[in-house]
C-alpha cells in the first residue's frame, strides 16, 4: 500500500510532464531544461534555460560542478571560469566573443546577466572541457557528458492555466480561483487518486502538491506510508539534501506526530524543489508531495501569505 501511494503521485507527475514535453508553449516564460552532468541531475539551484532556440546554462553554478573557479574582473566587468590544469573561458555579458583556452571564440549567442548570474550557452563547455553537450526539447533536458540514459521527471514550467486545462482530459477539476497574482486549479483522476492542486504565479505554473487520501491509517501506518514514499522518491532523484525528524530542542527526542512533530524531505533538481511532508494538525494528519519552481520560489510563498 505504501509503495503504491507514492508510485501513484510520481506517475501522475511523469505522466504531466511528459504531456507538457511534447505540447508548444505559448508562455512568455523561457523553457527551462534538466541539466545532466556525467549521467546525474546538475546541483546547481538556478535553471537552465533556451531563449530563441539556445540552451544557455548558468556559468558559475554549472562550471563549479567541472571543477572551475570563477572570478570577476572588476574593472573590464568579465567572467573568467579556469581549472587547475590551466583551462579557462573569458567572456563579457552582452557580448558573443569568449576566449576559450587560449583561443578567440564566438558564442552561439551573447553572455547574459540573468538570475543574478551569468549564462553562458551550453556549447561553450564542448571547446572548454571536451565534453560531449547536448538537449532534448522532447524530455526537456540537457547534457554535458554522455546523454543519461534514464530521466527523472520533473514538471515543465511556466506553462498557463489554459494550457494546464487542455491537458487535463478526463481529469475532475474540483476547484479553481485565484486572487491577486496566484491562480488555483484542483483535479482528481478519480475518487481513490491523490488531488492534485497547481499553482499559477502570475499565469504560470509554479507549484504542484499531490495529496493522497490517508483515511484509516493510524501513525505507524502514516510513517510507513512516508518511508515508501521516500525509498521511491530517493530510487528516482537519489538521496534528498535534508531529511529531518522533529525532535525537542534540549532531549531531542522525537515529537509524536500527534504532538506537532513532522518528518520533511528535501530534493533539489535543476530549477525543482522537490518535498515530501508528514504532519500532524488539529484535525488529524496530511502528507503530501511538492514540486515547486525555485526561481519564483519567495514570490509564490509572499504572496500565497498575502491572500490568507
Amino acid at each position: 500500500m505504501k509503495k503504491t501511494v507514492c508510485l501513484t503521485l510520481i506517475g501522475c507527475l511523469t505522466i504531466f510532464a511528459g504531456l507538457f514535453s511534447y505540447a508548444p508553449s505559448t508562455s512568455a516564460a523561457a523553457p527551462t531544461y534538466t541539466l545532466y552532468i556525467d549521467g546525474k541531475v546538475s546541483s546547481a539551484k538556478l535553471p537552465t534555460v533556451v531563449e530563441k532556440g539556445t540552451t544557455l546554462i548558468p556559468m558559475k553554478a554549472v562550471l563549479t560542478e567541472l571543477n572551475y573557479t570563477t572570478t570577476v574582473d572588476s574593472k573590464s566587468k568579465s567572467v573568467t571560469a579556469k581549472n587547475t590544469a590551466g583551462s579557462y573561458i573569458t567572456v563579457q555579458t552582452g557580448s558573443k566573443k569568449a576566449k576559450i583556452n587560449g583561443t578567440a571564440t564566438l558564442l552561439a549567442a551573447p553572455a547574459k546577466a540573468m538570475n543574478g548570474t551569468t549564462y553562458i550557452p551550453l556549447s561553450a563547455v564542448k571547446p572548454l572541457t571536451g565534453k560531449v553537450v547536448g538537449a532534448d526539447a522532447s524530455k526537456g533536458i540537457a547534457w554535458i557528458g554522455e546523454k543519461p540514459a534514464a530521466t527523472a521527471p520533473v514538471p515543465v514550467w511556466g506553462v498557463s492555466p489554459d494550457q494546464m486545462k487542455a491537458v487535463s482530459g478526463e481529469k475532475l477539476l474540483l476547484d479553481e480561483g485565484g486572487s491577486g497574482d496566484i491562480y488555483l486549479l484542483l483535479y482528481q483522476e478519480s475518487l481513490d487518486d491523490p488531488e492534485e492542486l497547481y499553482i499559477f504565479y502570475k499565469n504560470k505554473l509554479a507549484k504542484i502538491a499531490f495529496t493522497p487520501d490517508i483515511s484509516g491509517f493510524d501513525e505507524s501506518g502514516l510513517i510507513g506510508v512516508y518511508e515508501g514514499m521516500f525509498d521511491n522518491l530517493a530510487e528516482v532523484y537519489g538521496q534528498p539534501e535534508s531529511d529531518i525528524i522533529a525532535a525537542y530542542k534540549d532531549t531531542h527526542e522525537q515529537i509524536p506526530l500527534a504532538d506537532g512533530g513532522y518528518l520533511t524531505s528535501k530534493w533539489n533538481v535543476g530549477g525543482t524543489k522537490i518535498m515530501l511532508l508528514l504532519k500532524g494538525t488539529d484535525t488529524g494528519y496530511t502528507v503530501n508531495m511538492q514540486y515547486i519552481d525555485t526561481s519564483v520560489e519567495a514570490q509564490v510563498e509572499a504572496a500565497m501569505d498575502a491572500i490568507e
